[in-house]
């Protein structure tokens, strides 16, 4: 089960990544490092396996952190009605989170996968209610706080 205190960021996708930046650091007094990274990783989708590139960037204050994508039709990363676009949050078991996830009716919409097509580390769960729940496995953590700069 994914805990409350293991969220740590909320996603969303905006159509221009740094007029986005600016918005979010106007309503909420971020800031951001420079420049935004970019998001290029092997998924896997309904439609099946293929490059998803966008550009991402964490805020400098959390928890929990803004996380700002910029959007990319026809991909999991398309603007949507609301453009919130998940809720992060480490699971001790990725692939145990995952099977229960659907099997409660969830849809895996994607995850990143190896050349092998074995998983990795990013996935994205989703439902009707379309509250979308990245999950990343908990041996990640050390690696995300160091790089948001918290311990």
């Amino acid at each position: 089960m994914v805990k409350f205190e293991d969220v740590f960021h909320i996603g969303i996708i905006v159509p221009n990544m740094e007029s986005g930046m600016e918005e979010i650091s106007s309503r909420f007094g971020v800031t951001w490092p420079r420049p935004p990274g970019p998001a290029e990783v092997l998924a896997r989708t309904k439609d099946g396996t293929g490059p998803l590139s966008s550009r991402f960037v964490y805020s400098d204050e959390g928890p929990p952190w803004f996380e700002l994508i910029e959007a990319v039709p026809g991909t999991v990363w398309a603007a949507q009605a609301s453009n919130i676009h998940h809720i992060g949050a480490f699971v001790d078991d990725l692939d145990d989170e995952i099977e229960r996830l659907i099997a409660e009716g969830n849809e895996l919409e994607m995850e990143t996968v190896d050349e092998q097509g074995n998983r990795v580390s990013v996935s994205y769960i989703n439902s009707d209610l379309n509250v979308r729940l990245e999950i990343l496995p908990a041996a990640m953590r050390e690696g995300m706080m160091a790089m948001l700069g918290s311990s």
